[in-house]
């Protein structure tokens, strides 16, 4: 095994040899068409190969002695392409050294293919034994199977708390839907609250009326212009006061009427818009469909049953909720039954 300082630089020398760009030896554009390195480039890109079939992995196999044979060739060459790189045209004789240089690299491929081919063969087979690939291919398969189990772990996870999050929002939908119905049983109370309101001022303003004019009634005869003077003026006197009094008390009666029947609607529609409200949080409570099959008859019945106008002396069915009921326990019945 080779130790660690050889190995670091070995590794850094060949990195850095295999990283390095031939076409930039070249130097066409500084150096002109007399002095430029472009015959350099090929035999450059000639050397550079054989050092990037030497794989990084295989240098880990190779001991001390074999690691600063790399590491002096490699050292060697990339300081041939420094000597380009840093090549001035301005020196002493400087076709001469170009020439000496190009002459160099030109040379350079076999004596490092001689030096280095041994290298090369290894790392091309251990790169295809079959039983390294073998492994290597084993590893990476069960790594795949494992982010693969991991990866199902996750979406199943994901999976149950999407789940969970869609029950919530239809929970929460369906309550919001209901919740929304029940608006339009609000905004009816607040309109029969202002109507209701509106009789009950004229109630009493007719109340007062017919009760002014019980009083003044009281001294009609007194007045010289309308006392009368004989039996069917005092026929008619009376007459108009009976009419008077009969259409008051009527008016009073009927504002009294429209003021409980708009009252009575008001609480009427308070009430549904409670049962549509709280309908969710009795049905959730009961243990069983049958159970929730008569919560929901109750509060239909309670929403959707006909209610009383006030005007007429009639009574609604009350025993439609009763039979909804009856239906619902028979129907619960007949089913445990089977």
């Amino acid at each position: 095994m080779a130790s660690e300082k050889i190995y670091t630089r070995c590794k850094e020398a060949l990195e850095r040899i295999q990283a390095f760009d031939p076409t930039s030896l070249g130097r066409v554009d500084d150096l002109g068409k007399s002095l430029n390195f472009a015959a350099a480039v090929q035999p450059a890109e000639a050397v550079i190969a054989i050092y990037r079939r030497i794989p990084i992995s295989t240098l880990e196999d190779f001991a001390d002695s074999q690691l600063e044979a790399i590491l002096e060739n490699a050292n060697a060459d990339f300081n041939l392409f420094q000597q380009i790189l840093d090549f001035d045209a301005s020196s002493g004789n400087p076709a001469s050294t170009r020439s000496s240089i190009i002459q160099s690299i030109t040379g350079r491929r076999d004596h490092v293919f001689t030096q280095l081919w041994h290298y090369v063969a290894y790392g091309v087979a251990r790169i295809t034994d079959t039983s390294l690939l073998e492994t290597q291919a084993r590893a990476t398969i069960q790594g795949i199977k494992d982010e693969a189990n991991k990866l199902t772990t996750q979406l199943n996870e994901a999976k149950a708390d999407a789940d969970s999050a869609l029950a919530a929002i239809r929970a929460v939908a369906s309550e919001q839907g209901v919740s929304q119905q029940a608006i339009y049983f609000k905004d009816e109370a607040q309109n029969q609250e202002a109507l209701a309101d509106k009789w009950l001022t004229f109630t009493y303003r007719f109340a007062l009326a017919l009760g002014a004019f019980a009083i003044f009634s009281l001294f009609l005869h007194k007045f010289a212009w309308i006392k009368p003077e004989n039996y069917a003026e005092t026929l008619q006197l009376v007459t108009s006061k009976v009419l008077i009094f009969g259409v008051l008390g009527y008016m009073l009666i009927m504002a009294a009427k429209n003021y409980t029947t708009h009252k009575h609607n008001a609480v009427v529609n308070r009430h549904r818009q409670n049962a549509l409200l709280t309908y969710r949080a009795i049905v959730t409570a009961a243990e069983n469909s049958g159970t929730q099959d008569i919560v929901l008859a109750h509060a239909a019945s309670c929403i959707f049953s006909p209610q009383e106008t006030g005007f007429s002396n009639g009574k609604g069915d009350s025993t439609g909720g009763s039979k909804s009921i009856l239906e619902l326990l028979t129907k619960g019945a007949s089913k445990s039954g089977e």
